[in-house]
């Protein structure tokens, strides 16, 4: 089995694996249940969703993370270790992986290149401004966000790194890190620049063939090795997409959505799908964790402590 360790209100995400042909044993477990357990069943654990917890769940998720690892388990996604968005991002940049900057309306000083967008460090709502094109503008619409209530310690400013993949569209590719294995997932088309849903028909049948190569051949895999490593990620997914033929990485998702093509304009784009996800469930195959064994106690004291006082951790009526 392999447990996927969510935020409570973000399982659906992973649910979405359980309908995908070939897929292991999915089990689920939210911080809130992981942290009031003493015990875990022998299996694989992929910790996700560090942009979504707060530091103490954090810091004691690390430690169930030390139990498992000394039971030798298959442990992916250290959650001491992993970079969340704005980190991540300025550690691809220092390390000459990325070309574009970020900053941290915090600490660092307003944006030295333009154009600029505004988004959240954590959730994922996708670009938050349209393109701020002087610092007179995006100081204004800094203003305007934290007036309008958005917390200054969750924004963060982008500097704009994209191009039209054709005339008037936007293109942004995709890759799953599993283990030691990246799989080349499926991209999406969009008129918008920041290219976060797609529209439906908006490519043409030669970049859907594109998309099809791409994913047969696991295009990506050898260049985004290294993006993985500097995130400290195992598990998760690579939005990125190609600026004059350079991988720019926006972000990884370690919970990404999981949905699958079923019916689409271009019946190749389902194939293209279907072959995406049997890579896939192929990759989590091979990190799966037979059944059986004894149970792995969670007995690290800072965690049996924790369990005699869980009124200190969050839990909201709608998280599990």
């Amino acid at each position: 089995m392999i447990c996927f360790i969510t935020s409570g209100a973000h399982k659906y995400a992973v649910r979405e694996l359980r309908d995908v042909p070939g897929m292991p044993k999915i089990g689920l477990l939210s911080y809130n249940q992981l942290l009031r357990k003493p015990a875990l069943p022998r299996a694989t654990y992929v910790f996700t969703d560090f942009d979504r917890i707060d530091f103490w769940q954090r810091e004691l998720a690390a430690k169930a993370y030390r139990c498992l690892k000394a039971a030798d388990l298959t442990v992916l996604n250290d959650p001491a270790g992993v970079r969340t968005r704005l980190p991540m991002l300025k550690r691809l940049k220092a390390d000459g992986l990325n070309s574009f900057s970020v900053w941290d309306p915090e600490v660092d000083p307003m944006p030295d290149a333009y154009p600029v967008f505004l988004r959240t460090r954590a959730a994922h709502r996708g670009a938050l401004t349209d393109l701020l094109a002087t610092p007179e503008a995006a100081q204004e619409a800094l203003d305007a966000l934290i007036a309008a209530g958005h917390c200054r310690s969750d924004l963060m400013f982008v500097e704009y790194r994209s191009e039209p993949v054709e005339e008037g569209l936007f293109r942004k590719l995709a890759a799953y890190c599993v283990g030691d294995r990246i799989v080349t997932g499926m991209s999406v088309h969009d008129t918008d620049w920041h290219a976060k849903y797609g529209t439906e028909g908006a490519a043409s049948e030669a970049l859907y063939r594109e998309e099809r190569d791409a994913v047969q051949e696991n295009r990506y895999a050898a260049p985004l090795a290294r993006y993985f490593q500097a995130a400290g990620i195992a598990f998760g997914r690579a939005d990125f997409t190609l600026v004059n033929g350079k991988i720019e990485v926006y972000e990884i998702n370690t919970n990404p959505n999981n949905s699958r093509i079923l019916d689409h304009p271009f019946a190749m784009r389902v194939d293209t799908d279907a072959l995406f996800h049997q890579r896939l469930a192929e990759a989590l195959q091979a990190v799966d964790t037979p059944a059986g064994g004894p149970p792995v106690a969670l007995d690290h004291p800072d965690l049996a402590a924790q369990r005699k006082r869980d009124w200190l951790l969050p839990r909201p009526r709608w998280t599990p």
